[in-house]
């Protein structure tokens, strides 16, 4: 299959398990919206299921990228990797807005192909370990309390992650007029807060 095809494919896919989830997601739909002949798609990804990995991997992979490039120089500078980083968690799902819906679908289902990718694809590069290395650090140079280190990482990753996954709800309930100007400013909201929380007093 050709770059442009696959990616047609791939596009096409990933608009319909977001509307659809992996259960509810046809082929021959996807084969239509892409614009190829769903014999093609069989040929070339074998079935629903790798092609939907496919998709997960796609994504997961760009967001490993983006964070390994912002904690590739983090080591005396924590409050800069962690902003480096929230930039790269909204700019996965600013830039791709499905896969919100993608994610939300398969933690319905029980997560299992989402955390096989995760675990594959972003924890094996050691990513969350080197967040985890500053806070220690930091701990050690006594500027940041005696913190369990696990639970705050996964505090900054849900802070992260729970506006982007909710904004349509959030958004309506809280009555946030401007949503993309939200979303640029909350980075910065979340490091500052977070440094707080976690800052010696």
């Amino acid at each position: 299959m050709e770059l442009d095809s696959k990616d047609k494919v791939l596009a096409a896919a990933a608009e319909e398990f977001a509307e659809y989830g992996l259960s509810g997601a046809r082929v021959d739909r996807i084969a239509t919206r892409a614009g190829v002949n769903k014999a093609m798609i069989y040929y070339h990804f074998s079935s629903k299921e790798n092609l939907y990995q496919m998709v997960i991997d796609e994504r997961l992979t760009a967001v490993a990228d983006s964070l390994s490039s912002a904690l590739s120089d983090s080591e005396s500078d924590m409050e800069g990797a962690l902003l480096r980083a929230s930039r790269a968690y909204h700019a996965a799902f600013r830039d791709h807005p499905r896969f919100g819906a993608i994610f939300l679908h398969e933690l319905a289902d029980g997560g299992e192909r989402l955390r096989e990718s995760l675990q594959r694809l972003v924890f094996q590069r050691g990513l969350p370990e080197k967040i985890e290395r500053l806070m220690i650090a930091g701990i050690r140079a006594g500027t940041l309390r005696k913190i369990d280190t696990r639970q705050a990482l996964i505090s900054f990753i849900g802070m992260n992650l729970f506006y982007l996954m909710t904004s349509p709800i959030v958004s309506s309930a809280l009555e946030i007029k401007n949503e993309k100007k939200f979303q640029d400013k909350r980075p910065e909201y979340i490091v500052d807060l977070f440094m707080r929380g976690i800052q010696k007093r």
